[in-house]
């Protein structure tokens, strides 16, 4: 749900403990939980991110750690689109 694409860069596979993923956000993803931890870093547009009840905004560089099972979203601001890269250690229910 929300206004994003995503592509599978890779995914984990049995016994293995990391999969990454490329998104392009034009609107908002919804506020939702994974069972593993979730590093993500923006590469591209401008924006927020909500992680628990903090709100941090976001550019190309900054980088955000995402504890299992803790509410995040994020936001586009602007008219380009929001990308980042989505890191996770394990394999994420999506």
């Amino acid at each position: 749900m929300g206004d994003f694409r995503r592509w599978y860069l890779s995914k984990a596979e049995q016994g293995h403990q990391l999969a990454m993923r490329y998104v392009e956000l034009t609107g908002i993803v919804m506020p939702h939980t994974h069972d593993v931890e979730e590093t993500i870093f923006y590469i591209e547009g401008k924006g927020s991110a909500r992680v628990g009840e903090k709100e941090v905004k976001v550019k190309p560089g900054t980088m955000i750690v995402i504890p299992p099972g803790v509410v995040h979203s994020s936001i586009r601001e602007g008219f380009e689109p929001l990308r980042y890269l989505a890191i996770f250690v394990g394999n994420p229910d999506l």
